[in-house]
């Protein structure tokens, strides 16, 4: 179902919120979930195909060789305080062949749930889950950060 990963170095950790303060964030437009147009997702996103070659390898070297080996994409989400969530995707359930995520808190008290278990991932943990098994990241009082790799396996 998911596997908790150990926590990044405060140096990487210092190093993605760095990278993350300089990088441009733009608004998720359309992310249908389970609940389609009725509850369609808020949360900003900023993925390394437009950053720069340097900002791309900042972002690569906080993460293990063998994750961005596999990496078809890496990126930040930022869920704004009290508005910002993930509805429940079920995209990929029925797929053959899907992507892994793997995800490292830049904030205190982030969750996610996953195949309806609520898990707390605390400041500089991962979490990898399957996209086969569904999603979601609740609204929460403060602003949730998250560092992100997409790998195929």
């Amino acid at each position: 179902m998911y596997t908790l990963r150990d926590a990044l170095s405060s140096e990487n950790l210092t190093a993605l919120n760095t990278l993350k303060s300089g990088v441009t964030f733009v608004s998720n437009n359309i992310r249908l979930g389970v609940n389609n147009v009725d509850r369609l997702s808020v949360y900003d996103y900023s993925k390394w195909k437009t950053w720069t070659r340097t900002q791309r390898s900042n972002f690569k070297n906080c993460f293990a060789e063998t994750d961005v080996n596999k990496a078809v994409i890496g990126y930040f989400l930022k869920f704004p305080a009290n508005t910002g969530f993930l509805d429940e995707m079920n995209t990929w359930q029925d797929a053959t062949s899907v992507g892994t995520i793997v995800a490292y808190s830049l904030t205190e008290n982030n969750s996610i749930t996953i195949d309806g278990q609520t898990v707390s991932v605390a400041k500089g943990q991962g979490i990898e889950f399957s996209l086969k098994n569904t999603h979601a990241v609740s609204a929460s009082a403060t602003e949730s950060n998250w560092a992100c790799l997409m790998l195929m396996k």
